[in-house]
């Protein structure tokens, strides 16, 4: 269970996000019992009180739900108020007390909690505010030395900025990876059916933008076992991906095709042009030889079609009258095509 659920994580942008931001706020709320406890043994009992509140936040942001209208809002004002917090805690402390590194947190607080842009300029404007106000209070003891504190603060801060924002594309890179990779058959590159419904869902609304329907083409090579059983696997193998490159040859767009498994194949197309295709493919199919190697392989295809039209339009239904229909022109003989149960 915790393997599926940690896939599902990295699959799934929202989650992974979702998940970086529980662990930012699990160590904000594990900081802020740790202070407060301090505080109160020191009898400060105002930074423990304003701890508390920013313990209570934290524990509100943690429960409350992402799709709430006011999410946003919610932590804009939960990381305003701990930037608020450091730059109190700041204009309030000696320098050699070291809270002006806390300055360092903004980058990646921001940009994880509020997005690139809104994380740039906010955490832009606290770090500016930060140097303003060392400046005006130590500028007098220490001279140009402070500058070289400033310097640094900026140049740390840019790093990590840099870190954040690097680390952030190469995770959309690798996520982008390993969605292709688990959506891609390996043999024939076509898109196998971990994707197929939403596909489906799409080239549905596109053909509905066009004033068509959408046709579900399921295709099968006839008797592949016997290819399988009489060359080995390799030739299978080669059968289907001959069979792939000529689909490609015959659809336009690659998006509408995919392996489902074994050697059925469906793709995704208009219905006013889904017969016409079937039959002129089928034939295309029974006619033309596959070379491979000293072989001449003659294969042929039996073809089921179903249409949006038909049980509202649902996925898994259309499926099922497209296998329907896809039987029965194996019943017929195979090496046909079949578009209604009529």
């Amino acid at each position: 269970m915790n393997k599926r659920l940690s896939t599902s994580h990295w699959f799934n942008e929202e989650l992974f996000n979702e998940a970086l931001v529980k662990g930012f706020l699990l160590v904000i709320g594990s900081s802020c019992l740790l202070l407060i406890v301090l505080n109160v043994m020191a009898e400060k009992y105002q930074v423990a009180f304003t701890e508390a509140i920013l313990l209570m936040l934290t524990v509100f942001i943690w429960f409350c739900p992402t799709q709430w209208r006011y999410y946003k809002w919610l932590v804009l004002l939960y990381v305003a108020f701990i930037f608020a917090g450091i730059l109190v805690g700041i204009s309030t402390s000696p320098l050699y007390s070291g809270r002006q590194v806390w300055v360092l947190i903004f980058p990646m607080t921001s940009y994880l909690m509020l997005g690139k842009r809104t994380g740039f300029w906010l955490s832009g404007v606290c770090l500016c505010l930060v140097s303003i106000i060392l400046f005006l209070r130590f500028y007098d003891d220490f001279g140009e030395g402070l500058i070289g504190i400033v310097v640094n603060l900026f140049l740390a801060y840019t790093f990590l900025w840099g870190l954040t924002h690097g680390a952030e594309r190469i995770h959309k890179k690798m996520l982008y990876a390993l969605k292709k990779i688990a959506s891609t058959d390996p043999l024939t590159s076509l898109a196998n059916r971990r994707n197929v419904s939403q596909t489906y869902q799409y080239q549905l609304q596109q053909a509905l933008n066009m004033g068509d329907e959408l046709a579900l083409v399921l295709i099968d090579l006839d008797n592949f076992k016997k290819i399988n059983d009489t060359h080995g696997h390799d030739v299978g193998d080669a059968v289907l991906v001959d069979f792939a490159e000529r689909l490609r040859e015959h659809v336009d767009d690659n998006e509408q095709l995919f392996r489902l498994g074994g050697e059925e194949f469906c793709v995704f197309m208009p219905a006013a042009q889904s017969k016409d295709w079937s039959v002129t493919f089928c034939e295309y199919v029974h006619d033309t030889v596959f070379d491979f190697a000293d072989l001449e392989i003659h294969y042929t295809i039996s073809i089921g079609v179903s249409y949006s039209q038909e049980e509202s339009g649902d996925f898994k239904h259309l499926y099922r009258i497209a296998d329907q229909r896809l039987y029965k022109a194996k019943s017929l003989g195979r090496n046909c095509v079949v578009l209604t149960d009529n």
